[in-house]
């Protein structure tokens, strides 16, 4: 259709109706009300440390208000055929501004892009908003939902990296309802970039629907058909093209798995996202077979089982604590903290009457279960998809692990977390991995107190010594369902009361950061939390120490929390930020001897190979090839390897022979343990059951 032509057939006109007039005054009243109760982000600080308005800001963000509503008063006459082609036009071109605004909310380096990032990012988006059309074959409709789901996402995605430092990873939707539970501890403040980027989008679907063709009547159903079969087929090819093809990696689009995001910052949100969604089915490792199993067994059942690192007289009470974003800052020495934080800890280590060191965990700010997961288990997050949250996707059925070892001793095992029983599908994956009781929050039989909003460690250990105390009495019953004298007791407890959040104004500093004092105010309530935490662990530990009977605890960290930027970087400036953000302590006490020893280097996977050790317990063949694997390679994480020497190497990065060969073996034997029911080597994981020798 010639320019002429168009123009003959497009007039814009004042239309005053009833509907329109209600929807300017909508769009007023909403942006209006927004930018009064947000009104501080409309100020920034100049010189001297006064605040001035953000006149640009303003302007922006007053000027799209007043488009959106006269937007609303427009009638837009266009030919159909004009129209039709203009909406194919728009459909091909917003995606790429859905690109840009989720891109500038997170303040990726969108600028210096290469064109192919610009590429990957764009058919990301653009499969997005042609199955939006495809569904509802009205353009208005396909960019308000496509908008919509954009947008939310970006700024979803912008207050996650602020609270756990690290962006939205595609099995995190399936913790929607974790994430809900610990949300509340957070403080969201919107954005500039935020509130010019919804008032851009509510005027772009206010434009699409002015310009959005109505069919005539001689419009036929086939027509219909075609045009709805036609965003389908585009659709369905840019899926194959991004998923099965990997058209994503053929542009030269890559994530780090050591850093996802950095990764998402320089490569893009979208592209960073789709390119995890990848990763999300386990693969086979290389060289995996049936008969490699059977030589790999060959090999584990020649290992003898290593030494006992405590002999108590009968099995004991054994209790492990992972301690929510536990880390011992100070044992960097890079930043000095007035008053110790940790004295009792440091106290502990330095005793002589304990094992322990630096434990490294595959993840940063967030992801709890993952922690749990290697410790309980013996596996690695790093054979597993970059995202990939284990409870929810993988323990579907019983497996195998600490729990299962300990029942076959005749242990009654009970898992501890005053949360939500819900998150992290802990409900679900407990019993798989083998605990016969499950005490949440709702359950606690201690009065539980607070700190932050959130329970208490030292409510926690009164939970771990009720617990104990009631198994003693139980066995002392002469009930016919009590256990017996000799059935022991394994508790594991994840502690909440570090998690992040440290913005309360209400909470006491206790701690200062000695050289730099409120600086980092997120630091110090942190700092704060751990030594109540420390103290909360002497009392734990002066209970039982005072027992006859024997017990053994575990105590370790699940991961870093997420503070400054400025606060980590200077915390860690002598070392690799790359894998030191990911060192938590750990330590072993009992009430018996123990072989003290430092461990300067092991990750979490490796922990309940050391435990059953400091019980005095024999654990399987797997258990006994980890502690063999790991005086070569006593780190595996998702965020990288580092062998006995104390090299490196990240994730992904090429491993030298013969290391290369020892950790793919790990690979095809948790495999095997894991992903492959119907040739599992069943005797390799599993003890068979003695009763409590």
């Amino acid at each position: 259709m010639s320019t002429s032509a168009i123009k003959e057939k497009f007039s814009v006109r004042l239309n005053l109706s009833p509907g329109n007039m209600v929807a300017a005054a909508a769009v007023l009243v909403v942006s209006t009300a927004f930018f009064a109760f947000e009104w501080p982000i409309a100020l920034e600080k100049g010189g001297g440390g006064r605040q001035s308005l953000c006149w640009w800001y303003v302007l922006l963000y007053s000027g799209l208000g007043a488009l959106g509503a006269g937007l609303c008063l427009l009638r837009v006459e266009l030919s159909y055929a004009a129209a039709y082609r203009l909406s194919w036009l728009l459909m091909l071109a917003l995606p790429l501004a859905a690109f840009i605004a989720v891109d500038m909310i997170n303040s990726t380096r969108l600028w210096q892009f290469p064109g192919n990032r610009w590429l990957a990012n764009y058919l990301c988006y653009l499969l997005l908003f042609t199955t939006a059309y495809a569904l509802t074959r009205r353009l208005w409709v396909a960019v308000a939902i496509g908008g919509a789901a954009s947008i939310t996402f970006g700024i979803a995605n912008y207050f996650v990296v602020q609270f756990r430092g690290m962006p939205i990873l595609p099995w995190d939707f399936q913790s929607f309802s974790t994430a809900l539970t610990v949300s509340g501890g957070y403080e969201y403040v919107p954005t500039r970039k935020m509130a010019v980027a919804v008032m851009g989008y509510l005027c772009t679907v206010v434009l699409c629907y002015k310009l959005t063709p109505h069919d005539p009547p001689q419009v036929s159903r086939r027509f219909r058909i075609a045009e709805r079969s036609a965003a389908f087929g585009i659709s369905a090819l840019l899926a194959i093209t991004i998923f099965p093809l990997d058209g994503l990696s053929s542009l030269g689009v890559s994530v780090f798995a050591w850093n996802q995001k950095g990764s998402s910052e320089r490569t893009g949100i979208a592209a960073s996202f789709f390119l995890n969604m990848q990763n999300m089915l386990v693969d086979m490792p290389t060289g995996y077979s049936s008969v490699r199993v059977r030589n790999l067994a060959s090999r584990l059942d020649t290992l003898e089982p290593p030494a006992p690192l405590g002999e108590p007289e009968k099995p004991p009470t054994i209790i492990a604590v992972m301690n929510e974003s536990m880390t011992d800052l100070g044992s960097l020495n890079t930043l000095k903290f007035q008053p110790d934080n940790q004295p009792f800890l440091h106290r502990l280590q330095r005793s002589g009457d304990c094992v322990w060191g630096t434990a490294y965990s595959s993840v940063y700010g967030g992801n709890t279960c993952n922690s749990e997961y290697e410790f309980l288990t013996g596996n690695t997050m790093s054979f597993l998809p970059l995202g990939s949250k284990p409870y929810q996707q993988y323990i579907k059925s019983p497996h195998s692990g600490l729990p299962e070892i300990l029942k076959s001793y005749g242990y009654h095992c009970v898992a501890i977390h005053p949360g939500d029983r819900d998150a992290w599908q802990r409900i679900e994956a407990y019993p798989h991995l083998g605990f016969h009781e499950f005490v949440d929050a709702t359950i606690f039989d201690v009065d539980r107190t607070f700190e932050h909003r959130l329970t208490s460690d030292q409510s926690c250990y009164e939970q771990l010594i009720y617990e104990y105390e009631r198994w003693e009495e139980m066995k002392r019953s002469s009930h016919p369902q009590a256990p017996s004298a000799g059935e022991p007791l394994f508790l594991f407890n994840v502690t909440i009361q570090n998690h992040g959040g440290y913005e309360d104004p209400n909470y006491p500093t206790r701690i200062r950061v000695a050289e730099a004092a409120g600086k980092w105010p997120k630091a110090e309530q942190y700092l704060s939390l751990t030594k109540s935490s420390d103290e909360a662990l002497e009392y734990l530990l002066d209970y039982f120490s005072a027992l006859d009977d024997p017990v053994v605890i575990l105590f370790f960290g699940d991961h870093w929390p997420k503070l400054e930027d400025g606060f980590n970087q200077r915390v860690l400036e002598n070392y690799n930020i790359n894998m030191d953000l990911y060192r938590v302590p750990f330590l072993i006490w009992a009430n018996y001897p123990l072989k003290s020893q430092e461990i300067e280097a092991v990750s979490l996977n490796y922990l309940s190979g050391l435990l059953l050790r400091a019980a005095g317990l024999e654990g399987t063949a797997y258990t006994n090839y980890l502690e063999t694997l790991r005086q070569t390679v006593p780190v595996v994480t998702d965020i990288g390897v580092i062998d006995c020497t104390g090299r490196f190497y990240p994730a992904g990065s090429r491993l030298p022979s013969p290391l290369s060969g020892m950790v793919n073996d790990y690979a095809v034997l948790q495999y095997n343990n894991s992903f492959d029911p119907e040739r599992k080597d069943a005797r390799l994981f599993q003890r068979e059951a003695s009763g409590a020798d």
